[in-house]
C-alpha cells in the first residue's frame, strides 16, 4: 500500500469486531457473561453499543477484566468522552460525527466513523482517518436502508415519532413530490435531521431513500478501493455473517468485518444461553482464520 496521506489516527488491531446491542431488559450480568464467553471462544474485539441498557456498567466490568472492549453507536462528543473515560479501547459510530472523532483523536483512541456517501468519504480523507465503518454495507433497497438506520438510532426514531414526525422509506409508486419531504440518504444525514427536528413541530415527512449509486456490497467495493489508496481501511457492517465474510473480505475489499446478531443473539443473551453465544462466536472466529490463517488477524 502506498497511501497518499499519512493517517492521523490509530488503526484498530482486529479483523473481526463483534457488535453487541442488547435486547431491552437484558441484565448487565448477562451481557458481561456473553462478552467474556466471546473472548474465551477466540474473539479479539467486541463493541457494546451505547443504546444498550447498562452499557456503562458492562464496559467498566470488561475493562477491569482487561478485555479489548469498545463502545458502538457513538454519535456525539458526550458519549465519546464518557466511553473514553470509562476505559473503552476503541469507538465505533453509525455516522460521521466530527466532534466525537476529534475527541477520540485527542485521546489517541481508535475510532471507526460510519461512512455511506461520497461526502463522508471525502471527510475521512480530509481528516486523515485510519479506519471507517461502511454502514449499512448490505442495503440494496430503500426499506433495508430504513431498517438499518433505525437500529443504532432506535431512541431517536422513537423520540421523533412520539413528537408526531412520520418516518417512512421511499416508495417509487408514491407520487408525492420530494419537495414536501425531508429525504435522508445516510445515517449521518438522519442524525443531523434529528438534531434539528427534535425541538420543533413536524413540518414534513422524513423519507429514507437509498442513494442512486451502486447498492449493497458493490457500493462498498467501489468506495473501499478509493479509501485504501489513501491508507484508509474499511470495515463492513450490516448483513455480515460467517457465510459471507470471505466474499466481503476478498471480493469486496473490506479490511475487517463487524457481525452483530450472528455472533450475539439477543434472545440467547437475554435468557442466559451462553453456550449458544460460544458456538456462534466460534463459528465466526474459525471463518476468519480460514481466510487469513491464525496469525496477525486480530482474533
Amino acid at each position: 500500500m502506498d497511501p497518499k496521506v499519512k493517517t492521523s489516527f490509530n488503526y484498530l488491531n482486529a479483523r473481526l469486531v463483534g457488535i453487541l446491542r442488547t435486547k431491552p431488559g437484558t441484565q448487565a450480568k448477562n451481557a458481561i457473561s456473553a462478552i467474556q464467553t466471546a473472548f474465551d471462544a477466540g474473539a479479539g474485539a467486541v463493541e457494546i453499543t451505547s443504546n444498550s441498557d447498562f452499557w456503562q456498567e458492562i464496559l467498566s466490568e470488561c475493562v477491569k477484566r482487561n478485555l479489548n472492549i469498545g463502545v458502538g453507536s457513538v454519535k456525539n462528543e458526550k458519549t465519546a468522552g464518557e466511553a473514553i473515560g470509562l476505559g473503552a479501547k476503541f469507538l465505533v459510530s453509525p455516522g460521521f460525527f466530527e466532534d466525537a472523532i476529534a475527541l477520540a483523536n485527542k485521546h489517541n483512541t481508535p475510532i471507526l466513523p460510519g461512512v455511506f456517501t461520497a461526502p463522508n468519504f471525502q471527510q475521512a480523507i480530509d481528516l486523515k482517518i485510519a479506519d471507517t465503518k461502511f454502514f449499512p454495507a448490505n442495503a440494496k433497497t430503500h426499506e433495508e436502508l430504513f431498517k438499518a438506520i433505525k437500529e443504532p438510532f432506535r431512541d431517536e426514531f422513537e423520540e421523533l415519532q412520539t413528537k408526531g414526525w412520520e418516518i417512512i422509506y421511499f416508495d417509487p409508486l408514491n407520487t408525492q413530490p420530494e419537495t414536501q419531504s425531508s429525504v435522508i440518504k445516510s445515517p449521518t444525514q438522519f442524525y443531523k435531521l434529528y438534531l434539528s427536528a427534535r425541538n420543533k413541530k413536524p413540518d414534513s415527512k422524513v423519507v429514507i431513500k437509498l442513494p442512486d449509486e451502486k447498492d449493497g456490497f458493490e457500493r462498498m467495493k467501489e468506495f473501499s478501493k478509493q479509501m485504501l489508496s489513501y491508507g484508509i481501511r474499511t470495515y463492513a457492517v450490516g448483513g455480515v455473517n460467517d457465510k459471507n465474510m470471505k466474499e466481503i473480505l476478498t471480493k469486496y475489499g473490506a479490511y475487517g468485518v463487524c457481525p452483530g446478531s450472528g455472533m450475539f443473539n439477543g434472545d440467547a443473551i437475554f435468557n442466559g444461553d451462553f453456550e449458544r453465544v460460544r458456538v456462534d462466536v466460534k463459528r465466526h472466529v474459525e471463518a476468519i482464520k480460514e481466510i487469513f490463517g491464525s496469525k496477525n488477524v486480530g482474533v
